[in-house]
């Protein structure tokens, strides 16, 4: 008979955590809904071209319409399609939130984990995470791209940067936790490297601050980046984005109401979807929840 080790059955949970999550969180409707939304946002940034015609082309003889058969979001203060610039800047926004949180993530959970590790290692980090993290998010963003000039790019970088302390800061409070652990010490103890106690003993007990971060940081990115296109410090002008449609339509925030309607409301419910599913994952993951 053979006896499960410690890695054999915390493997075995592995594999059962996300059919579980997955099903938990479908029998959950407010979460469906949430669900539903975002992959309806994914899907116009994804086909963007398919489904909407260029959002910089302008017809004087037909600005400031409002949405009818010819134009379902109505059209700009320059004859634009509001629909297509609509769509076109869930492709900018979503861009910019994913690939920062994709990036800040992998970088947050090394470092975060190897401080967590090692102390002559944490001090040095956790002093230039608390020297960036002094600063305001907006002032940071708005130095960087200041430096570097408007571009998806720049944008990117600029919130990798600002956004890297936080999740370094998450991630090096649960490896502290983790390393402190019984099976760490017996991993240890039986001979096992720094590497093989990263991935198998360290890195899954961070599962779960690390996903409810990378969702904070997705939707704070989208936010900083709407607020830089807004004032006009993100995106440069013929990149779509819903920052830069609300900030077009200051001085039509009641003759033209369609003008910032439809871009604000696409933001919020992607804000708001976002949240209600990362709040709904957490309780499903969190032991002390009972995954209720």
């Amino acid at each position: 008979m053979t006896v499960p080790t410690t890695t054999s059955i915390q493997a075995a949970a592995a594999r059962t955590v996300r059919p579980r999550l997955w099903r938990r969180l479908l029998h959950r409707p407010i979460a469906v809904v949430a669900l539903i939304l975002l992959l309806v946002m994914a899907g116009a940034a994804l086909l963007a071209p398919v489904l909407a015609g260029d959002p910089n082309a302008f017809v004087a003889v037909e600005r400031l319409r409002p949405p009818s058969a010819t134009h379902i979001f109505g059209t700009d203060n320059l004859g634009r399609d509001v629909y297509s610039r609509t769509v076109y800047g869930a492709q900018a926004s979503l861009t910019v939130g994913v690939v920062t949180a994709a990036i800040t993530t992998a970088i947050g959970v090394v470092l975060g984990i190897l401080a967590g590790m090692f102390r002559w290692f944490d001090a040095i980090v956790m002093r230039i995470v608390d020297g960036v993290m002094s600063f305001p998010i907006i002032v940071l963003a708005l130095a960087m791209t200041a430096i570097l000039g408007p571009g998806l790019g720049t944008v990117i970088l600029a919130m990798t940067i600002v956004f890297v302390p936080g999740m370094t800061r998450v991630v090096r409070s649960s490896a502290l936790v983790a390393s402190e652990l019984p099976m760490v010490d017996s991993a240890r103890a039986i001979g096992a490297g720094s590497v093989r106690i990263f991935w198998r003993y360290i890195l899954p007990q961070a599962t779960t601050p690390v996903l409810v971060q990378a969702a904070i940081t997705f939707t704070t990115a989208v936010l900083v980046e709407s607020a830089l296109s807004f004032i006009g410090a993100g995106l440069p002008p013929n990149v779509p984005s819903w920052g830069a449609s609300l900030s077009e339509a200051r001085s039509y925030l009641t003759s033209a109401v369609w003008m910032w309607g439809f871009p604000g409301l696409a933001l919020i419910l992607t804000v708001l979807a976002m949240n209600i599913v990362i709040d709904n994952v957490r309780d499903i993951l969190d032991p002390r929840a009972g995954g209720r």
